[in-house]
């Protein structure tokens, strides 16, 4: 699948004060289970431990990721086969708007990205598998874009739960940035943070009919597939 275009696109990107303002109720007040692996939307951090622990996980067996690859739709999907995943969401996060829309996160005036939650055991993965399975299906040399879809919300993204995972994250990406390079894709234009400390901190589910949308809508929009990069580092 050819993603590559020439050169990356730059949208302008919000400020936070004026991004919209948001402050209502999240768009996605009673959380269903995940509609193919069964397991809670919910990230395992704060407030979500209770969920998962509920579901009969204990959380400090497991570690989350978020990541952004472009539309969450066919991002959300690449990550259900894989040994070790025991749950993800598509939702939005490194903007400034509380609990914004759908719509509003297309204006580009709330600063978010459109991300994937993995929930993963680290037993069974890595961060490094996690991140070789993104970069191997999306093009992170696009800048606010990724193919067709062009805003700042399809940025490429990688975004930390630990100050811990954020070193094994740059250290991954300083082997996937020669590998992208070499096959004449250019620089990685990917945006890569600890989860708390870019835009509001703070991870918004979206809505329930974007949440494991190309399992309840098969055959739907997906523009993510293999670039023809490959790195193995750090990888189980």
């Amino acid at each position: 699948m050819a993603l590559n275009t020439p050169g990356p696109f730059r949208a302008e990107r919000v400020s936070r004060e004026d991004a919209l303002a948001g402050g209502r109720h999240p768009v996605l007040e009673n959380p269903q289970p995940n509609a193919v692996l069964g397991t809670p939307l919910a990230g395992v951090k704060g407030r979500g431990a209770e969920e998962w622990e509920q579901h009969g996980k204990d959380t400090a067996e497991l570690d989350e990721l978020v990541v952004g690859l472009g539309c969450f739709w066919g991002a959300e999907k690449l990550y259900w086969g894989e040994p070790g995943v025991v749950g993800t969401s598509v939702g939005y996060a490194g903007g400034y708007t509380k609990n914004p829309t759908y719509r509003e996160v297309c204006t580009g005036r709330t600063g978010h990205a459109e991300v994937v939650r993995v929930v993963f055991d680290p037993q069974e993965t890595t961060v490094e598998r996690l991140l070789q399975i993104a970069f191997e299906n999306h093009d992170p040399t696009q800048g606010d874009r990724q193919g067709n879809d062009v805003g700042t919300q399809y940025r490429s993204a990688v975004y930390a739960s630990t100050p811990e995972q954020l070193e094994r994250i740059n250290a991954a990406l300083d082997a996937w940035r020669g590998k992208f390079v070499e096959a004449g894709f250019g620089e990685l234009t990917t945006e890569v943070a600890l989860a708390e400390d870019i835009g509001d901190g703070e991870y918004y589910l979206a809505e329930d009919d974007h949440q494991q949308y190309l399992h309840k809508n098969p055959g739907g929009y997906c523009n993510h597939g293999p670039n023809g990069v490959s790195c193995q580092t750090g990888v189980l």
